[in-house]
């Protein structure tokens, strides 16, 4: 992780973000992807990864309802 820009105060889900941010440009760096491939990727994941973590975050709340009601 390149840590650019990032605090030590970052999220758990910006650093990930970062971590797949900088494998991705590692291919382009490298020449394994194109400009347009590292782009398209870049922005589909990210919003991947945004879904998921609020998918995640969601489970965590019906999850504890479940526990709850018990």
């Amino acid at each position: 992780m390149s840590g650019w820009g990032f605090g030590k105060k970052a999220s758990e889900k910006e650093k990930i973000k970062d971590d797949m941010a900088d494998y991705l440009g590692g291919l382009n760096s490298c020449g394994d992807i194109s400009y347009g491939i590292y782009s398209e990727l870049f922005d589909y994941t990210m919003d991947l990864m945004d879904k998921m973590y609020e998918q995640g975050k969601k489970e965590d709340l019906d999850e504890g309802e479940e526990n709850n009601e018990s």
